[in-house]
Parts: C-alpha cells; structure tokens; sequence
C-alpha cells in the first residue's frame, strides 16, 4: 500500500497508540506521497465550501499524520562522512557539514543535532569503519520525523529535502549493528566503568613526576569508581585544587568533555582530602572509561 494511502488507513489507530514503529522509507515512491502530505495542498475543486473546507482538513489530518510519524532510512557509505576521532574520549563522530543522502542520492536528509552525533569506539574499531566505508559496506541507520517544514524538491528532478529530528542513530556493518546513539547524538548502550588517572600535578613539583602523577590519587580510587558506575558515557574532567597537609582541598572542574554535571561533580568530591603530597595549586586529569 502507498505510504500516501496508508497514512489515512493509519491515522485512528497511531491517534490512540503510545508509540509507531518506523515507517521503512526504501522507494522513491515513498518520498513522493510523503512530501505531497507534508506539503499540505489539497486540489482545487468546484466542490461548495463546505466540501472544500472538509477537503482541506483531511489535507491538515493527513499532513498532521505524515508529520508525526517516524521513518527510518539507510544511509549508505557514500551518503554520509565520518568526522573527528576524539581519542581521549573514545568518541568518533559524524561529519555533520553536509545533509545525508539516501536512497540513490533522491533523498536529502537535515537533521537537528547531526554536528552533534558521535559512536563509542577504539581506534582498532575507527580503522575497521573506515575500511568497511571505503569498500561500501558501511550505513547510517536513523529514526527520524519531519520537523513540520515542508520539503523542498520535485518528482521532475528526482530529489528531495526533508528537515527532521531524529530519535535514533546506528553505525551498521557487514557484522551488523557497531554502534548506536540516542536522539541526543550522546553514545548509547555502553556506561563508563573504569577510571584512569591521566595526569596530577602540583606547583611544587620541581620536575613532572616519572608517572605523570598517576598513583597520587591511589587513595580516592574507591570513590572514583563510583562516579563511573553512576555516570551515563565516558570523557575526561579537569578538575583545579589546592593541596594543603598534602591532601586536595577545594577541587573544582574547570573542564568537563562527560556533558554531565552531575558526574563531574562526583569526580571533583571523590578526590577531596585524597593525598597527592606536595603543596600549592594542583590540576588532576581524570577519565571515566
């Protein structure tokens, strides 16, 4: 059945219903009844004005329906860009310059918060992507709906563009699903459960310790652990403080790449009183992997 036709068939029942499955877009003729929907035009008719003003809202209910629906689309490897690779983070994102393309290049997608997308990854993994996009076997599968505007484009030139918001991004290879994210663009399935301390030093180091000051905060590793269990994705703080008695005294987060507050806080608290030796101000790099 036309996605145009179904969308009236559906319309009582996705009324009613919590949730829709996503609409799979895989033909042109798809992307034509959706646009023709949003575009909200009902006919010019000889109808009175009382059929027309019934037949124009049926063309808002069913514009309505179009736009409240969520549809999912491959993406293959030619129609997306991989972006930076934030390696301290483990964080590769999406090149977010460009819209994503579709179905043979008909289909242009502008997402919100696309520049904001990005997969936890290793570079062992980054490597792999990257050799599986090169050889075409690579797709961006997302769940999105239109954000209200109507798309632009024409049947006469093969091409459409839809604005939307997504709801769901995954990374899929020839082994299947590599890795996801949510309707944030924020990593999905994997919670940070290691801690690493990167770096710890102190105005009074005459010369950078050895190990970078790793183990200064040996002390505060039970407490660190905690903070990775209870945060919701990995990332690195920076956290500013004062070492008096050599102990850490008035720790602040002067960088956050975990975009959780609530987790950088519970960083900056863990270490407070931990021993590091030494005196005056200190800076701690610490992240929750």
């Amino acid at each position: 059945m036309p996605l145009f036709a179904a969308l009236f068939a559906a319309a009582a029942a996705a009324a009613a219903a919590p949730r829709q499955d996503a609409v799979a877009l895989t033909q042109e003729e798809q992307i034509k009844d959706l646009c023709a929907a949003l575009r909200e035009q009902p006919a010019e008719t000889d109808l009175d004005p009382a059929a027309a003003a019934a037949a124009h809202d049926a063309a808002r209910a069913l514009r309505d329906q179009a736009a409240s629906r969520w549809y999912k689309v491959e993406v293959p490897s030619k129609g997306f860009a991989l972006g930076q690779y934030r390696g301290q983070d483990k964080l590769l994102e999406l090149d977010g310059d460009r819209p994503l393309r579709a179905l043979e290049n008909m289909l242009s997608l502008d997402l919100e918060g696309v520049d904001d997308v990005a997969f936890s990854a290793t570079p062992e993994q980054v490597a792999a992507w990257t050799k599986e996009k090169r050889a075409g076997t690579l797709k961006l599968v997302v769940v999105w709906k239109p954000s209200g505007d109507r798309c632009a484009g024409s049947a006469a030139a093969e091409s459409w563009r839809i604005a939307g918001k997504p709801q769901s991004w995954e990374m899929v290879g020839t082994q299947g699903t590599l890795a996801a994210a949510d309707a944030d663009g924020e990593p999905a399935g994997k919670t940070p459960k290691a801690v690493k301390i990167e770096k710890v030093a102190l105005e009074s180091d005459a010369a950078p310790p050895a190990d970078d000051g790793r183990t200064r905060l040996s002390s505060a590793h039970g407490a660190l652990q905690k903070c990775a269990a209870g945060a919701q994705r990995g990332g690195s703080v920076l956290i500013s403080f004062i070492a008096q008695g050599g102990r850490v005294q008035s720790p602040e987060v002067i960088m956050n790449s975990l975009r959780d507050d609530k987790a950088a806080g519970c960083v900056a608290r863990a270490i407070a009183g931990a021993e590091v030796g030494g005196t005056g101000r200190g800076t701690a790099s610490i992240t929750l992997e």
